[in-house]
């Protein structure tokens, strides 16, 4: 499969048929992450200007209209994060998937990007995060939808509560018992 990778890290209107072309290959998770239209239209295009937001696209080089992958990025200075990867479904089982998580860590410069995924969606996520290395955070059920339960991944500040402050609490309270 040919196909060619982008990445868009300003907003342009020249960009106005793939903008429109995401918004359509995403739509379907609106199921799974309600308004995610809205957030797509009201937060992360706007984002496009302010530099905050950046995105990695695989498409056909003669048809920006319809994207067989993409990955929407945060990149601030507090949080680099995966805010969606998505590939179109006739496209998967092609290694897109894994281009997008490549790409998507290279332009946030980092190896341990944030991304959460819902129960719903982590068995066709699952061997993507582990080859990549991904270290599960905790799950919050109810996080986007009250039924389901949104699972954390290399989420930087779980990490420093498990490895440099629960451990100091758990000494401090072994000596206080001690006493």
């Amino acid at each position: 499969m040919n196909y060619n990778i982008k990445i868009i890290d300003y907003w342009s209107s020249q960009h106005k048929d793939l903008y429109q072309g995401i918004a359509e290959l995403t739509k379907s998770l609106n199921d799974t992450y309600p308004q995610h239209d809205t957030w797509l239209r009201e937060k992360f295009f706007p984002g496009l200007k302010d530099g905050s937001r950046k995105m990695v696209v695989v498409c056909n080089e003669h048809d920006l209209s319809h994207p067989m992958g993409v990955s929407l990025l945060k990149d601030t200075e507090d949080e680099k994060k995966i805010c969606c990867l998505f590939v179109r479904e006739d496209c998967r089982g092609n290694g897109i998937a894994s281009v997008l998580m490549q790409k998507s860590c290279e332009v946030l410069k980092t190896d341990k990007p944030l991304i959460t995924v819902s129960n719903r969606n982590l068995s066709q996520l699952q061997r993507l995060l582990d080859k990549n290395n991904f270290t599960f955070s905790y799950r919050k059920k109810g996080a986007y939808q009250e039924k389901d339960t949104e699972n954390y991944f290399n989420n930087k500040a779980t990490e420093i509560l498990k490895t440099d402050i629960l451990p100091a609490l758990l000494a401090s309270k072994l000596r206080r018992g001690k006493n």
